[in-house]
């Protein structure tokens, strides 16, 4: 049985350029997290047409609930809410022939990259792994995939995160649907377009995906997070095996899987509620 696994994000769409679609209560939100559900279905499409038995869409943005049930395509099964352990890749584990990254923003600091943050943008600056700065979602997500030996197939977003993808996992499939302005400001293609591009796209990762690698996770990691003030730090100091290393810096080392439920922990968990 061959599965797909499929990380959505709302950031990176074609037309999506400001909180205006991507924060819940917005005007334009409702009708972006339709539009994603039609782009998203394109990727879906594909994976089946390329004789994929299962396919898992996990919605990774904001609550974890934007992508409506019944504006799926009825054959994937879809993951939602925000009580889990992984930020945008629960469910994923070794049984998993293929991770497409789907609508996530480039990463925090980069010139050109459409509404560019690292998964909790309002409060982490930088992330590392092992010394290397991991700020794209999308390249996180891949070493996580890569811990189970699952390999990042194919991105669909901006050219920004194409680029930062490309240098880790240069035989994946980049699908562009916007190029960057600025920050919130982009040049995109159509939604009609755009899901041609992504079907096309995802059809082409998924034909040789023997030939593109996992992304190498070492057996031990070393997480450094970089907030942006203090406090962050402070609230993150308090969990067990959490190490200060500066007034705005604490690290975590331990197995992958451990470290990747700390992650998710300290990064979206204790510093919402408490910093």
């Amino acid at each position: 049985m061959k599965k797909a696994f499929i990380s959505a994000d709302i950031e990176g769409m074609e037309g999506n350029v400001s909180l205006m679609q991507s924060k819940r209560g917005k005007p334009d939100y409702g009708y972006a997290r339709k539009r994603l559900a039609e782009d998203v279905n394109a990727a879906i499409r594909a994976c089946f047409d390329s004789g994929y038995d299962e396919v898992y869409v996990c919605d990774g943005h904001g609550d974890m609930e934007n992508l409506l049930i019944e504006d799926m395509d009825p054959r994937c099964k879809l993951i939602s809410g925000a009580m889990r352990s992984s930020l945008q890749m629960e469910g994923l584990d070794s049984s998993f022939d293929a991770y497409i990254s789907f609508g996530h923003a480039g990463a925090g600091q980069t010139v050109g990259g459409v509404m560019d943050h690292c998964y909790n943008g309002g409060k982490v600056y930088n992330l590392r792994f092992n010394g290397i700065t991991m700020n794209t979602e999308t390249v996180v997500n891949a070493l996580i995939a890569g811990h189970y030996g699952v390999p990042l197939v194919a991105c669909v977003g901006d050219a920004a995160l194409a680029q930062e993808c490309k240098a880790f996992v240069p035989e994946m499939e980049a699908v562009v649907v916007k190029e960057g302005v600025s920050r919130f400001a982009a040049v995109s293609v159509h939604p009609t377009v755009a899901r041609k591009m992504i079907y096309e796209g995802v059809m082409a990762a998924l034909s040789r995906r023997d030939s593109i690698k996992p992304m190498d996770c070492p057996e031990t990691l070393t997480m450094e997070i970089d907030f942006k003030d203090s406090n962050m730090a402070d609230t993150a100091s308090l969990v067990p095996g959490v190490v200060r290393l500066s007034p705005r810096t604490v690290s975590f080392t331990g197995d992958p899987g451990t470290v990747f439920k700390v992650h998710e922990l300290l990064i979206y968990r204790v510093i919402d509620v408490l910093a």
